[in-house]
């Protein structure tokens, strides 16, 4: 028997790999017709609409994208016009509101459903930047919370991470609302492959015993890949000749912060590196199995689980939802220590041994989308 699930997503990047994407993917091995409602803005990805990339991503999917015009935004939080329309014509069996704290949960206070309702929560307190969120967490805590907690409005509120989980209580969820489903991975798009490695590693001219160093992600004022700079003329140029590293830079790229980015490039003209602009997500495995440390120095992503996967090590900041995702946390540095953080870097340059580190096959079905496709389906039917 199919199922009809429907992804409210207020943007939505076809050619991503983030959690809505790779969910889509999976589940059309497991008979559940997919919708993606979302906005006509691709404002947060640095790119402009594509309508050829939807239906692409539809034909490889079996699932239909329906963007709808915005009539509201508020620190990108949206209201889309139609939606709630959209989704009765669609009479689905489940709606997945991805996210938690938006206009959204005004349909606490409409009439009831006759779909299932999940939604989930990203959030961690590194990214808690709002300046009135302690105003907003009172007010959800009085005016939502109690909704939530005692009606099924919403099954469930999954937390996509640990630290998701602490800051669903903090806005008053109580625990029998909330379920831990970790952001993860396909299997199918992200994977190890040594042709490619060898492929990419043969474009850039790498010889087998150079040891590429990888920031692979966004380039913007959050993520701030500059770091990684600042982190390399710490290491030194002659300790990054000794032991023939390369820094690789790629991603998609934020036109005021790339100008910031460039000035900063021009200090390690010395330092062996390259960069790339954006790649689409499903060339993304090539380019982890082509690294052989990744860096992600600010924050948290979801491109940490990726480059695990792929067998990378990996160094970032030693924030909780970074801890939840290392194989090896003995390479998460003190948030904003750059010393702490070049020192973990150059630690880990001199073990590395050119063996891939995969996770165990326990931390691999923890992040497999493919067990979460199947707790949606198993909520429609309790």
């Amino acid at each position: 028997m199919r199922v009809r699930i429907v992804h409210v997503e207020d943007y939505f990047d076809p050619e991503a790999g983030y959690q809505v994407n790779e969910m889509v993917m999976v589940s059309k091995d497991h008979g559940i017709d997919s919708y993606i409602i979302t906005s006509n803005s691709m404002e947060p990805f640095h790119k402009n609409l594509s309508v050829e990339k939807d239906r692409e991503f539809e034909a490889e999917t079996g699932s239909t994208v329906i963007r709808l015009p915005v009539i509201f935004e508020y620190s990108r939080r949206l209201i889309l016009k139609g939606l709630f329309k959209k989704i009765r014509e669609l009479n689905p069996d489940l709606v997945f509101f991805h996210g938690i704290g938006d206009f959204k949960d005004l349909q606490l206070f409409g009439r009831r459903p006759n779909y299932v309702v999940v939604r989930d929560c990203h959030m961690s307190w590194v990214a808690a930047r709002n300046r009135f969120r302690r105003i907003f967490y009172a007010f959800y805590r009085r005016a939502f919370a109690p909704i939530i907690n005692k009606t099924d409005r919403y099954k469930v509120i999954f937390a996509t991470s640990l630290e998701a989980v602490d800051y669903l209580r903090h806005i008053g969820i109580s625990d029998p609302k909330i379920e831990y489903l970790p952001l993860g991975f396909n299997p199918s798009t992200m994977h190890y492959d040594e042709m490619a490695r060898s492929e990419v590693r043969r474009g850039y001219g790498l010889a087998d015993d150079e040891i590429l160093i990888s920031y692979i992600g966004k380039f913007d004022f959050f993520k701030r890949p500059d770091t990684v700079i600042d982190i390399i003329n710490l290491l030194g140029l002659e300790f990054a000749k000794e032991r023939k590293l390369v820094f690789l830079f790629l991603g998609p790229k934020d036109e005021q912060y790339v100008k910031f980015f460039n000035e900063k490039l021009s200090q390690i003209r010395g330092f062996k590196h390259i960069v790339e602009g954006y790649k689409p997500f499903a060339q993304l495995y090539k380019y982890f199995s082509a690294s052989d440390i990744c860096v992600f120095p600010k924050e948290t992503t979801l491109s940490s689980i990726h480059a695990q996967v792929c067998g990378c090590r990996v160094l970032m900041e030693d924030h909780k939802a970074n801890r939840e995702r290392a194989i090896d946390e003995r390479y998460l540095y003190q948030p904003d220590n750059l010393n702490d953080a070049a020192q973990h870097l150059r630690k880990l340059v001199e073990e590395y041994d050119f063996s891939r580190k995969f996770p165990d096959e326990a931390w691999l079905k923890r992040f497999d989308y493919n067990w979460q496709v199947k707790r949606l389906i198993e909520l429609i039917s309790q």
